[in-house]
């Protein structure tokens, strides 16, 4: 056996595959493995977790990057995680590339997620190069005067925040093509004056109900800003709009090619592209298959949600395996909780209490505008302050227990432990 591996895995625990490690798969897989009843096996293409809830705030801020790209080699304690690319999920096993047999588990997590262009999400695979991609984008900030944002969604509207927050001098337009910002009716009406009402204090110009021609990145179709002084002409008000930086804050994708790869195809909702699942977040047909998080066809898609579900799989996984009766049906959210951040100063937010309590500035900077959640990630990962770094070591002390329990030999484990070679990224291909 391998020189300084651990025995605990030798009679050969349940193996718990957990793909992707955003909010769903990162809980979940920390959970189990917490119960130290399974052997978890958390699979993910890059080398990090990207706590993206904050990801607008490193566009602006110095050094922030380095705070919400947080390695996952101290997640877990009884099992691991490898990097690799996920080409195909089966019924029994998944297939990685760059590596020869597939890999078998007794329990599938399948928690892809969503890609979304840089900078909400990254795809880069290496942390230092993701955090090369945000530090030199808040240059491109500094330097721009004009700044056109496509799209008034959340992504839209918090990185409108974080830049006039910061340079309180630069020109910002948002124009969405909906006749509100967000989507229309998901929250109080107040809500939508509110966060207009704000947006207008801080000098950010909002067009409504119209839109622009989505301009293509050719250089780069994983980033979502173009440079270069441009002018637009808006579709419906032909409206001039010039620009020296623009971002198209639109165009979320779900992470299924890996599912579209296998026979699990025919369980993907065609009108969404997320895998359909029951009242207990299973894949329909299949006891021992999970889809959670931005993959579900099931409820909002939200970082709390997320793990909520994560939290649900995990106590149902244990009972199953326990052949315990099932807990009643997962309970779905029915009311609507949304913070926006506008910098880190404030916000507008929507509490999920019946009547849809609103809230403002001071009680947003409290729950999320001034760290953004970003110390409670650090610490989930095991990341308790700023000074911490990566254990180059990661997980090769998992070397004897990934050889029995997955039966391979150890030079397959090591190259697992070690990370596997990934393809480069085309449009549009997922970024787990």
């Amino acid at each position: 056996m391998g020189v300084g591996g651990s025995q605990e895995n030798i009679h050969k625990k349940p193996v718990v595959l957990i793909v992707g490690g955003g909010y769903a798969g990162v809980q979940c897989a920390k959970l189990l493995d917490k119960s130290d009843q399974f052997f978890v096996i958390l699979i993910d293409r890059k080398s990090y977790f990207l706590h993206n809830v904050a990801a607008l705030r490193a566009t602006v801020e110095e050094n922030y990057a380095q705070k919400i790209i947080i390695p996952y080699d101290r997640l877990l304690t009884n099992g691991c995680v490898i990097q690799a690319e996920v080409i195909s999920i089966l019924t029994d096993s998944i297939q990685v590339h760059g590596y020869h047999d597939p890999i078998h588990f007794n329990y599938l997590v399948i928690a892809t997620g969503s890609s979304y262009a840089f900078p909400g999400k990254v795809a880069e695979v290496a942390s230092s190069k993701a955090i090369s991609l945000y530090n030199n984008l808040q240059k491109k900030i500094k330097e721009a005067q004009q700044i056109l944002i496509i799209g008034g969604g959340p992504v839209g509207i918090e990185l409108a925040g974080e830049i006039v927050t910061d340079f309180p001098g630069k020109d910002i337009t948002i124009v969405h093509n909906q006749p509100t910002l967000l989507q229309p009716k998901q929250f109080q009406d107040k809500l939508y004056a509110r966060l207009h009402e704000n947006l207008s204090k801080l000098h950010i110009t909002v067009i409504l109900n119209d839109g622009i021609q989505i301009p293509t990145n050719e250089d780069n179709p994983n980033m979502n800003y173009i440079e270069g002084r441009k002018t637009y002409v808006t579709e419906k008000n032909q409206r001039s709009i010039t620009a020296d930086l623009t971002f198209v804050c639109v165009g979320a994708r779900v992470n299924n090619k890996s599912i579209s790869n296998g026979p699990l195809q025919s369980k993907i909702n065609p009108h969404t592209g997320r895998l359909m699942v029951n009242n207990y977040l299973q894949v329909d047909g299949y006891e021992k298959i999970f889809a959670i998080g931005d993959i579900s066809d099931k409820e909002a898609k939200f970082a709390y949600i997320a793990a909520d579900q994560a939290n649900y799989v995990a106590k149902l996984i244990v009972l199953i395996e326990k052949q315990k009766p099932y807990p009643k049906p997962y309970q779905i959210h029915t009311n609507s909780l949304i913070l926006l951040t506008l910098g880190r100063n404030g916000g507008v937010g929507q509490l999920p209490t019946s009547s849809g309590t609103l809230i403002g500035n001071i009680a947003v900077k409290c729950l999320k505008s001034k760290d953004i959640f970003t110390s409670r990630y650090r610490a989930a990962l095991n990341y308790q302050s700023e000074s911490d770094t990566e254990t180059k070591t990661g997980y090769s002390h998992k070397l004897d227990s990934i050889q029995s329990i997955l039966s391979v030999t150890e030079k397959d484990a090591r190259d697992l432990l070690a990370g596997l070679s990934t393809r480069e990224l085309a449009a549009g291909q997922d970024f787990i």
